[in-house]
């Protein structure tokens, strides 16, 4: 009887030993094959938004061939200012009463300097400062709420928020309030037609990554990859399996919204925005190059959010697409990735100091 425990018990443990086995595997080549590489992280945990830019830092981003000793596809310079903001070099001051730009990777320009971004080109053909309120890997409601908290201190004249899609990275599900998240999202209510931007319970952030958990994305701002891929991803993406099961509330997928009313997420964006737009009087611009929020932006009532205005898909496209097309690859887009290139920065740049011009804001 014994004896056949034993063999029980044994049989067992290879059985567990080799599906632990074959999810490190996996995981391993994830990291092997993942192409971006970094100089050093340049985040920091941050209770309610999950991760924020780290202050007076100094790194760098790149990509090259995986496996490969040869010259990197791309790499880029990073420094951080006093506050965290993306900047020309490390330490410097945060500008006040500058133009304050919300978004995720491409806002913080992936892949080329702090100059070649639109954020930057925007200052050097303006004159104005421009202060980067982004992060690689940010949804919607952790660039939004990162803005939030600087609007007072910082008194910006105007506010950018560039949407590529950051509403997919900020979606949740379930039946119930999400508790077990560890960056902020939208979460549709049942019953209900608009989502409520929900943020993680107190202590929740800082205890898993006391663990050496860190929140889904945080990869993007340099955390360490060996870290992230065989200790993180593997929880966040079991977690992601129950929440897809219907077993608890929270993301789906780290990236990509899953199993949601995709309408129900962009309103509670939309809803963000402009209470950020009544907040403040000076002039809100959202970007919209494919009219995520074209309805929304229709049916707004009209006494709210008056200072909000947008650029949506038809002028996006006549004043950006088209001319980047026609621009050298390495001028058009980040090689071997596809973010914004120096050259479609400068489109940008230009499209939205028009745009504020128009406004009324002083540049």
């Amino acid at each position: 009887m014994a004896r056949t425990l034993g063999m029980i018990a044994l049989v067992g443990f290879i059985n567990i030993a080799a599906c632990v086995l074959a999810v490190l595997a996996y995981f391993t080549y994830g990291k092997l094959t993942f192409p971006g590489y970094f100089c050093g992280s340049f985040s920091v945990i941050d209770a309610q938004i999950g991760w924020v830019i780290a202050p007076n830092s100094t790194s760098c981003i790149g990509a090259r061939e995986p496996f490969s000793a040869g010259p990197p596809w791309f790499e880029a310079k990073v420094y951080t200012d006093v506050n965290g903001f993306r900047s020309a070099r490390t330490g410097s001051e945060t500008p006040r009463g500058g133009v304050l730009f919300a978004g995720d990777s491409w806002t913080f320009g992936y892949g080329v300097s702090f100059e070649d971004s639109f954020p930057g080109q925007f200052a050097a053909q303006t004159g104005a400062p421009a202060v980067i309120a982004a992060s690689p890997a940010y949804g919607s409601a952790q660039a939004l709420m990162l803005a939030e908290r600087w609007i007072e201190r910082l008194a910006p004249r105007a506010i950018v928020y560039f949407d590529f899609g950051l509403w997919d990275r900020s979606a949740c599900r379930g039946s119930t309030r999400p508790t077990a998240i560890f960056k902020p999202c939208y979460w549709q209510p049942p019953g209900l037609d608009s989502a409520e931007l929900v943020v993680p319970p107190p202590g929740t952030v800082e205890r898993f990554a006391s663990w050496g958990v860190m929140p889904g994305g945080m990869l993007g701002a340099g955390e360490d990859s060996w870290s992230y891929f065989l200790w993180s991803r593997p929880v966040a993406q079991m977690e992601q399996i129950l929440v897809r099961l219907g077993l608890m509330s929270g993301f789906g997928h780290d990236f990509r919204a899953v199993g949601v009313d995709s309408s129900a997420i962009q309103r509670g964006v939309f809803e963000h925005v402009l209470r950020i737009a009544e907040r403040t009087r000076v002039p809100v611009l959202l970007i919209d190059p494919a009219d995520l929020y074209a309805t929304q932006f229709a049916a707004r009532a009209p006494e709210r959010g008056r200072n909000l205005h947008r650029i949506g898909a038809d002028t996006w496209n006549r004043v950006v697409s088209l001319p980047a097309s026609n621009l050298p690859a390495g001028l058009a887009s980040v090689p071997h990735d596809g973010h914004f290139g120096p050259g479609t920065n400068a489109l940008i740049a230009g499209l939205i100091a028009d745009q504020l011009r128009a406004l009324g804001v002083g540049l």
